[in-house]
């Protein structure tokens, strides 16, 4: 645990934060880019509560926006010591509200409600609950209506719930959608004037490299693309379970060293800045942040239709594909460089197509309006 002792009788909302890992996934990044905001520092005291000691990569970079950071070590031996010490520091910090992100900081977070039920307890879904692992999906299904309030990052997740709600299965007593949004000032890239489409195109990708981002499929589809224009770079920034598993597609593919592979970065503007076409593969999404990031820099996305991506209407900026056929997808993206007309049009419509509807600035009032709402209730 650390602790930066800050005032707490000062009239802001006090909040637990409660998250599984704390690395560079979506919801992690996006909590570190909350805690930043000013606005949400003088509505909000935050503590920060991480049940894995192992992935902690933000834990720095949140530290001068927050109060208190704990993490524990439940995926060890001490497994049952660890929990009951993170469930003893979250009744005793007396929050006003714990809000739990992601299945496995729901399911054992909401445990903490029956030693302090006057705290309300907000629960926010980002992904689609089918695609979880079965024993998230019963966990989380029994545990839902525990929660006082669920909070959908996208209109398609709550949607996904709302099929398997059943009896108490997947019970909400309240729940409420509010978009993911990205400080549009923070992810602003300027230089796109000055590049050459025709001459240099980069395809890439940031993320954690799970199962569900299909990176395998993200090689095919560059193997494609590589055939067609040789001239066309490639980047994936990120790590993951799947890491070895994707350089072993890369090398059957004969793509060593022409897809680079850095690893995991800190400071994404600066990749998005080395970013023409936001390639994305997945198998399912809520809603993506690092592609609202890497739009909001003016990369066009070219990208899998599933998921919160389905609620996004480009307007006619990008690529989304139903079907995966790789030559297809790949016929798209060489387009961008026989025609840099088009490629400058759609990156401008990108970045404005993220300032017009996916601020940050809105998602942290609603959120702080909703975190006054509940308070209020008796």
């Amino acid at each position: 645990m650390e602790k930066n002792h800050a005032p707490s009788g000062d009239g802001r909302i006090k909040v637990a934060h409660v998250i599984r890992v704390f690395s560079y996934g979506g919801a992690e990044v996006l909590l570190r880019e909350f805690f930043a905001q000013q606005e949400f520092k003088d509505k909000v005291i935050s503590d920060v509560y991480v049940l894995d000691h192992i992935k902690l990569g933000l834990k720095d970079e949140v530290a001068p926006n927050i109060r208190n950071f704990y993490y524990y070590r439940i995926t060890t031996i001490a497994f049952l010591f660890q929990y009951i010490k993170f469930l003893s520091d979250i009744t005793k910090g007396k929050y006003d509200v714990v809000h739990m992100h992601l299945p496995v900081a729901g399911w054992m977070g909401i445990v903490a409600k029956l030693f302090h039920p006057k705290t309300k307890y907000i629960y926010s879904e980002h992904n689609l609950v089918n695609f979880y692992p079965k024993y998230n999906f019963y966990l989380s299904g029994w545990t839902y209506g525990f929660f006082d309030c669920l909070i959908y990052v996208s209109h398609e997740v709550g949607e996904v719930v709302k099929k398997y709600q059943k009896g108490w299965f997947f019970k909400t007593k309240k729940a409420v959608t509010i978009l993911n949004g990205i400080d549009i000032n923070k992810f602003l890239c300027t230089h796109r004037a000055q590049i050459n489409p025709s001459e240099s195109l980069t395809v890439g990708l940031v993320a954690r490299f799970r199962p569900q981002k299909r990176v395998d499929r993200w090689v095919e589809v560059a193997a494609e693309i590589h055939k067609k224009n040789p001239a066309i770079k490639f980047l994936m920034v990120g790590d993951g379970p799947d890491d070895e598993m994707l350089r072993t597609k890369i090398a059957e593919h004969n793509l060593t060293g022409i897809i680079q592979l850095p690893g995991k970065l800190n400071d994404t503007v600066s990749v998005y800045k080395q970013i023409d076409i936001f390639l994305l593969t997945s198998d399912f999404e809520g809603l993506p942040l690092a592609l609202l990031e890497a739009m909001s820099c003016g990369c066009i996305p070219v990208v899998s239709n599933v998921g919160g991506i389905k609620q996004l209407d480009f307007g006619g900026v990008g690529y989304k594909f139903d079907g995966f056929n790789p030559a297809e997808i790949a016929d798209k993206v060489v387009t961008y460089a026989q025609h840099p007309e088009t490629y400058f049009d759609q990156s401008v419509k990108a970045r404005d197509f993220v300032f017009k509807n996916y601020s940050i600035t809105k998602q942290v009032n609603e959120i702080i309006d909703l975190y006054q709402e509940m308070i209020a209730e008796k």
